[in-house]
């Protein structure tokens, strides 16, 4: 069953790979031998082979053209740096995987790791049991989730109520709101319809008062019944908001929503889609309770155990050609604005109260 990531928890993984965000990059290469004649001797055939200014570790792959694309579309714009080459011991597929990593470190990757439990990838295909006609330079840099992150909301509603009662509910929806747009989060909602789902499902069964349902309603807080403010309405109550500490959440969630804002998450097409027809939906990047063990909990719990029964879609799929710098300055773009909307979240979540436990990764 996928659980959640808790401080000394031990989380299933999602099947794309247990390194955390920024540290995989797959490319299709084949090595071989350097041919023979590069390393015999000439002439008397009981000499020696001389080996002076041969190159003593040789590496050649076949099949690797998208990955030398990239590496040269990535060093034209800057975003890879010249002495990496070396460190990747001249593999142009290494040598994305650093410019890979390089990026997102530079973009808050050690902010997303202490709260999310992210891969990020560089792949020809979104579905690696699935063949299809591949166009060499067209790649995906993608986004998976390989456990949940936690936080509990409780304790923060119920500091920004004594403020003012549509505070929480305003709170609730920039938070969850700005991070959807990146990665799924499982709040109250999905734990809401799923809740709905098994009442169809019961409905009309002779025994169906034998089946014991999460009492969701029940643990929704009051004050998330409420409706939210405008942002002309936040904008108002801002300079009569009391206490430094409820000023900073809300700070940061403002601020968060901006961030998410600085792209366009790109639309699927219809050959990705097919792709991915034989895919269950997204991970889910954060699970959003109430408090600790509630019925949103034991509802994600309970679904988690079907999560997995079929490969996941990727949370988050930005499409590049490998061999046009544009294309490539704006899928790391957008993963930059991708990286910094977490890097926020997690930074944000570290201020609320109740969530000093909660931490993927120190």
């Amino acid at each position: 069953m996928r659980r959640v990531s808790r401080v000394c928890s031990d989380p299933r993984e999602s099947g794309r790979g247990n390194k955390p965000l920024a540290e995989r990059y797959i490319a299709s290469t084949t090595g071989r031998l350097v041919a023979a004649p590069e390393l015999m001797g000439i002439g008397n055939q009981l000499a020696l082979p001389r080996l002076d200014g041969v190159v003593i570790e040789h590496r050649v792959s076949a099949g690797d053209e998208p990955s030398v694309a990239l590496a040269k579309s990535l060093l034209q714009l800057d975003i890879a740096v010249p002495e990496d080459w070396e460190k990747a011991k001249r593999d142009p597929t290494a040598y994305v995987w650093l410019t890979l990593a390089r990026w997102i470190a530079s973009h808050g990757g050690q902010a997303i790791k202490r709260r999310f439990g992210l891969t990020a990838t560089i792949t020809s295909r979104l579905d690696e049991y699935r063949d299809r006609d591949v166009n060499p330079n067209l790649l995906y840099v993608t986004v998976d989730s390989d456990r949940a992150g936690y936080v509990v909301l409780g304790p923060t509603l119920e500091l920004l109520e004594k403020s003012h009662p549509r505070l929480p509910v305003t709170f609730f929806h920039l938070f969850a709101g700005s991070l959807n747009k990146w990665t799924r989060v499982y709040d109250y909602r999905d734990a809401e319809d799923r809740v709905a789902m098994l009442r169809e499902w019961i409905d009309g069964e002779a025994d169906q008062d034998q089946y014991e349902l999460p009492d969701v309603e029940g643990c929704i807080p009051p004050c998330m019944k409420q409706r939210a403010l405008s942002q002309a309405s936040l904008r108002h109550l801002w300079s009569q908001v009391k206490g430094e500490e409820v000023k900073a959440i809300l700070e940061g969630a403002l601020g968060l929503k901006r961030l998410s804002e600085q792209a366009k998450r790109p639309e699927l097409t219809e050959e990705m889609r097919e792709e991915m027809s034989d895919m269950n939906p997204p991970l889910p990047g954060l699970l959003a309770v109430f408090q600790p063990e509630d019925s949103v909990e034991g509802s994600f719990d309970e679904e988690a155990q079907t999560m997995t029964e079929m490969p996941p879609e990727p949370s988050l799929i930005i499409p590049l050609r490998a061999d046009q710098p544009a294309s490539v300055q704006a899928a790391f773009q957008t993963l930059g604005v991708v990286c910094g909307t977490l890097a926020a979240a997690s930074q944000l979540i570290d201020r609320m109260p109740g969530n000093e436990r909660w931490v993927s990764q120190e």
